[in-house]
């Protein structure tokens, strides 16, 4: 049966009346007998009582009616939605990001773009940047928030945020209270360092800042994720050096000192396949472009839980 009878079948029910069926239909009345006629034909049953003065729904036509809306209103969404991706005003957008990008003010990003574009859905998943890149050269994500020091050829890209590197030190260490120190002066300490197959742009950073420095990192323990760094630092297993961004995570027991000023920053990305043509994608990026113009301090809240800045020890209450 094709669509175009399901029409014919519904406009004939609703106006009773051949003449003006076809009217509404734009179409002579024979060919609206005929259609009508094949359909009853199809399901093997009349669908409408007729004589020269009353056309009127059979048991079966009634009980057909509400099914043929069903479909056609089913068809009119699929249209609808169709039309709507195509216009990137609805749709889906998987996209990773790295822990860290949760103290940059990623969330409230994409919260905020929900908001303003209520027919696209974006779904977040966190992996490391080595894993992203993958996903995305093999379209499982549309885009990635992720660290990188080169990136592959194929992709576009927009820097999310640029941020100095500071030291992450236990609260009770010696050089907690200092305002600001050179990196040599933790050559002999345990590091915590983000590992390599996790995170070679992060990784590659601290290794190259070190070797300005003088020294090579005594790596002592690596992790994944950077709430598990700052977790070790606050235990006393060691000293790290992190972005910026980490002064926003707000853990207890750990303390945050500029270091002396390094052309080394860290960079934060949004990347995606060049070329793409998604309108959802693109909507997006366009959407973070405006939101990368902000103020630094208008995206995340730079004031640290702890109470301390990178260089300025905490606050003595009296």
């Amino acid at each position: 049966m094709e669509l175009r009878q399901l029409k014919y079948f519904v406009a004939l029910a609703e106006e009773l009346h051949f003449r003006r069926a076809a009217a509404r239909l734009s179409m002579s009345q024979p060919p609206l007998s005929s259609a009508i006629k094949q359909v009853e034909e199809e399901l093997g049953t009349r669908l409408f009582e007729r004589n020269t003065k009353v056309v009127s729904l059979t048991p079966a036509g009634a009980a057909f009616y509400p099914e043929a809306l069903k479909v056609l209103a089913q068809l009119e969404q699929a249209c609808a939605t169709t039309r709507d991706v195509g216009a990137g005003k609805r749709g889906q957008l998987r996209i990773g990001f790295v822990g860290g990008m949760l103290l940059r003010g990623i969330p409230e990003a994409v919260s905020r773009h929900d908001q303003e574009a209520r027919n696209v859905t974006i779904s977040l998943r966190e992996m490391s940047s080595a894993e992203q890149l993958y996903a995305i050269a093999h379209g499982q994500l549309a885009a990635g928030f992720l660290h990188a020091g080169v990136l592959p050829a194929d992709l576009d890209s927009l820097v999310i945020r640029s941020e100095r590197f500071v030291a992450c030190l236990p609260a009770d260490h010696p050089c907690a209270a200092q305002p600001h120190l050179d990196l040599k002066q933790l050559s002999g300490e345990d590091m915590v360092l983000f590992a390599r197959d996790a995170s070679p742009s992060y990784y590659d950073s601290v290794v190259a800042l070190c070797a300005a420095a003088g020294f090579s990192p005594r790596v002592r323990h690596e992790v994944t994720h950077w709430l598990t760094a700052l977790v070790l630092v606050s235990r006393g297993a060691g000293v790290a050096v992190v972005p910026d961004a980490f002064v926003n995570a707000g853990l207890q027991g750990v303390r945050y000192v500029a270091l002396r000023p390094s052309q080394t920053r860290s960079i934060a990305y949004l990347v995606w396949k060049r070329g793409g043509t998604d309108p959802a994608l693109l909507e997006f990026v366009a959407y973070m472009q405006g939101w990368c113009r902000k103020p630094a301090d208008a995206l995340t809240d730079r004031r640290p839980a702890t109470g301390a800045r990178p260089g300025r020890p905490p606050r003595r209450r009296t």
